[in-house]
């Protein structure tokens, strides 16, 4: 089931590899810039920076991957909308799903034990004073950005050229890999398939956007109230080897387990319409 639909597999990997030169090269000049003007990574100027780049970053690869996929762009980026009860399934799904992610980083992260210079990283991106920087960058941007492309060209094209089963395992390989975090890889990889599935069972990349959104924005919101509710393993600072209560982990696995009976019983309904 091999056809020349673009992207391939090889494709993908070099529009990645675009964007990993692009980060590199436009992080280079950031930090000489930073380092010049003495602006702190902290800052709202050094965040701004970060967020152009970002921006630059995946709006090359998404242009480059539109064009040359040369379909109209809503075959591309699957704009359709959704019934009610399947934004009722994905939603009661992600509520279980981010906490059943938390607790797989943090075995990840009590197996081997998160390096402080990562640490540091994470907990100052997500703990960055000006608290819209975190929203964009890590909440707003990703969940458009990068859906459009690993689930919208990415996927688009890959489906036409192999199975679904290697077209969702494929975007989701190339989603976790370019986060180039070894202790976000497999959650990472889990959601990419999860998400990749759903948007091939719905045609629709909204609860795609919808589910990114989500799970990053937790992650950005838990972190801000650590100090108001404090639930071990889940919204302690990176890096700690905490591991969640386990009737917290039990409620996780009952809102994804009730989300995704929810959403396969609305499939089914639309298939058997």
């Amino acid at each position: 089931m091999e056809n020349n639909a673009y992207p391939k597999i090889k494709n993908a990997v070099l529009l990645c590899l675009l964007f990993l030169g692009i980060q590199l090269a436009g992080g280079f000049i950031l930090g000489e810039i930073s380092q010049f003007y003495e602006i702190g990574t902290e800052s709202p100027a050094f965040g701004i920076g970060t967020i152009f780049l970002y921006i630059l970053s995946f709006a090359v690869i998404i242009l480059i991957g539109f064009k040359k996929s040369g379909k109209k762009f809503n075959e591309v980026f699957f704009i359709k909308n959704v019934s009610l009860r399947v934004w009722v399934s994905v939603v009661v799904f992600m509520l279980g799903f981010v906490i059943i992610s938390s607790e797989i980083e943090n075995w990840i992260n009590y197996i081997m034990p998160m390096p402080v210079f990562l640490q540091e990283t994470f907990n100052s991106m997500i703990g960055n004073d000006y608290f819209i920087i975190p929203v964009i960058l890590v909440v707003i941007l990703p969940a458009f950005f990068e859906e459009m492309f690993f689930r919208g060209i990415l996927i688009s094209g890959f489906r036409q050229n192999y199975s679904q089963t290697k077209t969702i395992l494929i975007s989701a390989l190339l989603f976790a890999i370019i986060h180039l975090n070894p202790y976000q890889f497999v959650t990472a990889f889990l959601i990419g398939i999860i998400i990749g599935y759903v948007l091939i069972k719905t045609n629709s990349i909204w609860p795609a956007v919808y589910m990114h959104f989500f799970n990053n924005m937790l992650t950005v919101i838990v972190m801000r109230i650590n100090g108001v509710v404090v639930i071990d393993g889940f919204n302690s600072a990176y890096g700690e080897q905490l591991l969640q209560p386990w009737w917290f982990n039990l409620l996780g696995i009952v809102f994804a387990g009730a989300g995704a009976w929810l959403f396969f019983r609305e499939i089914d309904k639309e298939k058997s319409a």
